[in-house]
């Protein structure tokens, strides 16, 4: 199992430009969660502290209520949340037994004096950043 979790972060968008050694330090710092169908992984407004990687199961991300995506393996949920600790921007529910792998907030902080770390992070965020700005010339 560990070594699925390297890969799996090794492939996620927050953590891909980062080496080896400090996915495996991050990896030490987060734990595998686990939850059954039906199960709110996180709730739209309440107040953050978790990232997780999807790791198996399929889940079900709603923004008012409404259905906005369903996520799969790899896909990550509170990245944002993991970085500011702001409210949670949407509810994500599991469709079929979830497992996950979980980091919290306080203990991803302190990678963050890592330059590397935060490079990789502010490298994420101009993705998104850029990705949003083009979907609004659309």
């Amino acid at each position: 199992m560990t070594e699925e979790i390297i890969t799996a972060l090794r492939s996620s968008e927050m953590f891909r430009d980062l080496q080896l050694k400090q996915i495996q330090q991050i990896r030490d710092a987060g734990k595998e969660m686990t939850f059954m169908a039906g199960s709110e992984l996180v709730v739209e407004g309440d107040k953050a502290g978790r990232f997780f990687l999807i790791l198996d199961g399929t889940a079900e991300v709603s923004v008012g209520g409404k259905k906005r995506a369903t996520i799969e393996p790899g896909a990550a949920v509170g990245e944002i949340a993991l970085l500011d600790g702001g409210p949670r921007s949407a509810t994500v529910v599991a469709v079929t037994d979830v497992r996950t792998f979980s980091l919290a907030s306080w203990n991803f902080r302190p990678f963050l004096n890592d330059p590397n770390v935060l490079s990789a992070v502010l490298g994420m965020l101009c993705r998104r950043l850029r990705n949003a700005e083009e979907s609004l010339k659309a």
